[in-house]
């Protein structure tokens, strides 16, 4: 037990993680979040740790809570230069209740920047966006790579763009609808597939906004010819292997939204944190041992860790959203 030396109030020194009253030993709680962020249902978890599926349930939605607090207290101010972003099709409740999972990714560090559930409309589109935003160091200076969904075309000069009030006409009367200019550091590619079945048969990049130049110089500092969406399109393949709700080939879904929505903030969180990604590797200036490359997660591509972090340690981040008043 600790005392704050403000307020004189007892809690426990778990109190704001993922940890504090749950029950059970921390490592047991640690293996459940192991085998579900694994792709195994809440039924398999169960009998692999010896725990009841209701159990599993539970502390799925407190460990995906938890992991969205850790991403909002960490993911801020982040340096990007360029985004991707995609959506993935699920179910929430029955088959024919579907749900997308859209996904903005950092291309350079395979970090997820922000990530938006809901049924495919605007206001998905609008939650996605606006929390990429808010989350941008210069919001001004991004080229978002895109698929052919017509509301990112739409809301990239809201979300990207500088606002600017045109002169009135005259002395009476409202005032002009209020616009936005794209600035020449930022532009806005999509990359429209025409599919066939299963197939597809056909791709058509068009430049939305911005500079070209800007979107060129950046293509060049990824390595790129020609724009797409390569590293959002091989994130899908591996939250869908990760996640017990999205798995191919198989019923599994979700019975409740708020079921759904944590178990994707603690598969997001896992992948950030302590996932390493064999593609962002660097090389060591000498070897330890038979060791010639040091591994990283996405969090430490892109400067918010140093160390890879294990799944007790994301979930024992003290995360205090209402701190007491001196």
């Amino acid at each position: 037990m600790l005392r704050c030396s403000t307020c004189a109030r007892e809690f426990s020194e778990l109190k704001g993680t993922a940890l504090w009253n749950v029950k059970l030993p921390c490592e047991r709680v640690g293996s459940i979040v192991e085998h579900v962020t694994r792709g195994n249902s809440f039924k398999q978890t169960a009998e692999l740790t010896h725990t009841h599926r209701t159990t599993v349930s539970r502390l799925a939605c407190i460990a995906g809570e938890h992991a969205a607090r850790v991403h909002d207290q960490h993911a801020q101010d982040l340096h990007v230069t360029s985004l991707q972003a995609d959506e993935r099709h699920g179910f929430v409740g029955r088959k024919d209740q579907p749900c997308w999972e859209a996904t903005v990714i950092d291309p350079r560090s395979k970090f997820i920047v922000q990530n938006a559930l809901g049924k495919r409309t605007t206001d998905l589109a609008v939650r996605l966006l606006f929390g990429v935003r808010s989350r941008l160091h210069d919001p001004h200076g991004i080229v978002l790579f895109t698929d052919g969904w017509l509301p990112y075309e739409s809301l990239f000069p809201a979300v990207f763009g500088r606002p600017y009030q045109p002169q009135r006409q005259g002395k009476r009367g409202r005032l002009p609808k209020l616009q936005y200019r794209i600035p020449r550091t930022s532009g806005h590619v999509r990359i429209i597939k025409t599919s066939q079945g299963k197939r597809v048969v056909d791709i058509r990049i068009e430049r939305a906004a911005g500079s070209q130049r800007r979107v060129n110089q950046d293509l060049a500092s990824l390595g790129h010819n020609i724009p797409n969406t390569s590293a959002v399109e091989r994130h899908n393949g591996t939250a869908r292997r990760m996640n017990p709700h999205q798995i191919r080939r198989s019923l599994a879904f979700a019975r409740l939204p708020h079921v759904r929505q944590t178990v994707s903030d603690l598969v997001n969180g896992v992948y950030n944190f302590c996932r390493v990604n064999w593609s962002l590797r660097v090389k060591l200036n000498e070897p330890v041992g038979r060791r010639q490359y040091a591994q990283r997660t996405p969090a430490m591509a892109i400067g918010i860790t140093d160390t890879v972090w294990s799944v007790l340690r994301l979930l024992g981040t003290v995360v205090l959203p209402n701190p007491c008043r001196s």
